[in-house]
């Protein structure tokens, strides 16, 4: 029995060994497994340390300059001139025929504009109220015309005895003929006082508006344009200055009443094609001046429609046949004009012997405008014509008719406007007439010429105004009001 005891726990212990041992060296190899795998953990933890530390970490920025050698561009020329010549071939020109042209040529030319001043006025107001007035025009003078005409830097207010605007590029037409001084119409008085506030008006204008004068007028026939200048100025104190010593000798002596031969200085070269063609005459020839140098508005001062005669269609011997065939022979004819001269010379003796009386009472002479109406006043003191009608051409006195004087307009004004794409301008139109004239009165012809006016006003968008003359102040400012409304 106790060697069975004693063979069992025997075996018992045996068993218990060997499972010890068995446990043990689990256990070792789990240790020597984790132990492995943290040293491979550590490792890859240092070895990837390196990696980034190596690849990822900032290095100092470090600039190096250098000299490049870049190729050196050669300026060009504007090529604007080029241009502006092959739109002139492509557009569709009327005919230009070479005409002679004077050589009284206005020594006037634009001033040197670096000269003029940035355009501040008191205080610092920029450029003024439009139409100040005095010395204020020198504040308001602009260094650059080209850039005040595009931001309106040159507009100026005008207010011509009536007709009223505004524009950066304005002209005055003026007629000087004998019928602007006539004693109804306010003689001398009157006509210095319009050429007084045309200066006037342009003293208030900015510096930086362009402006011009253009007289139209003369003693013989044809009528003669002269231009203050060639082309439109600056309202500069110069150009004003100069303006005054120009214009200030027009109709100022009696004894040069109308003329202006001296200062005809303007010729246009172009034949319009418009049924006037290159004929225009009275205020149509400054108006075609004034829009061949580009005016926004063109201000007219005139006595009346003026003369817009044809051309004769007959020659000397047409003439002298269709005479004959009206009752007209040869000797008829030279008789008819001896007979003519010798009512002139006594119309002339009767009119100088009046102007002495005038003289005598300390009064101006006499201005007669149109002398066969002065011939028809005076009637009864000249020789008879004999019976019958005048001696003249069929079409010689014909005058060109009011829409044929508005299609040439507006045929000059495609010409050079719509070229370079210019507004229209605008054409205003003040007659003289007596201080106690009825506006709408006058014989059929008159009451006609007047419709013609306002018509070409209407056409170009513009004002028409009377001027009624006078020999005072007073009675000019009491029968025209709007010479108040500055």
């Amino acid at each position: 029995m106790l060697k069975k005891l004693l063979k069992i726990e025997k075996k018992g212990s045996e068993h218990d060994v060997g499972g010890s041992l068995k446990k043990k060296a689990a256990v070792c190899s789990a240790e020597a497994a984790a132990i492995s795998i943290a040293i491979h953990v550590l490792i890859i933890v240092f070895a990837g340390s390196i990696v980034a530390y190596e690849y990822i970490k900032r290095q100092d920025a470090a600039f190096e300059g250098q000299n490049v050698n870049r190729p050196k561009l050669e300026r060009r020329q504007l090529q604007m001139p080029v241009k502006v010549q092959n739109l002139q071939k492509k557009s569709r020109r009327p005919k230009v025929n070479t005409r002679m042209t004077s050589a009284s040529k206005s020594a006037l030319a634009l001033p040197d504009m670096s000269a003029l001043g940035m355009g501040l006025g008191k205080d610092g107001d920029a450029f003024g109220a439009a139409g100040a007035g005095g010395d204020g025009g020198a504040a308001r003078e602009l260094s650059s015309m080209g850039a005040a005409g595009s931001l309106g830097f040159g507009v100026s207010s005008v207010n011509f005895f009536g007709a009223k605007s505004k524009g950066e590029k304005i002209v005055f037409i003026v007629d000087t003929t004998k019928s602007m001084v006539t004693d109804e119409k306010g003689g001398y008085y009157t006509y210095k006082f319009a050429k007084d506030r045309i200066r006037q008006m342009i003293d208030r204008m900015r510096a930086a508006t362009l402006f011009n004068v253009i007289l139209y007028g003369g003693t013989h026939t044809p009528i003669v344009t002269a231009q203050f200048s060639s082309k439109l100025l600056p309202a500069t104190t110069e150009n004003k200055e100069a303006l005054k010593a120009w214009l200030d000798p027009v109709n100022s002596d009696p004894k040069t009443v109308g003329q202006i031969e001296n200062l005809e200085n303007y010729s246009s070269d172009v034949e319009y094609e418009t049924p006037i063609e290159s004929r225009a005459r009275s205020w149509v020839e400054p108006v075609q001046a004034a829009m061949e140098q580009k005016a926004d508005n063109i201000f007219i001062l005139a006595a009346g429609w003026g003369g817009h005669t044809r051309p004769a269609e007959l020659s000397k011997e047409e003439f002298a046949a269709w005479l004959e065939n009206q009752g007209w022979p040869p000797n008829r004819v030279d008789a008819y004009y001896e007979l003519e001269d010798e009512r002139s010379e006594k119309a002339h003796e009767l009119l100088a012997k009046e102007n002495k009386a005038r003289a005598r009472k300390g009064l101006p002479p006499r201005i007669v405008a149109q002398f066969w109406r002065y011939e028809k006043e005076m009637e009864s003191q000249l020789p008879k014509l004999p019976p019958g009608p005048p001696i003249y051409q069929p079409k010689q006195g014909w005058s060109y008719s009011c829409d044929e004087v508005i299609e040439h307009l507006n045929g000059v004004y495609k010409y050079n406007y719509i070229p370079e794409k210019l507004k229209k301008p605008k054409v205003h139109f003040v007659k003289l007439i007596a201080k106690d004239a009825d506006e709408g009165a006058g014989d059929e012809v008159e009451r006609e010429q007047l419709l013609y006016l306002r018509k070409v006003t209407r056409a170009f968008k513009g004002d028409f105004e009377f001027l009624r003359g006078a020999t005072t102040m007073e009675d000019l400012l009491k029968y025209n009001r709007t010479l108040d409304e500055e």
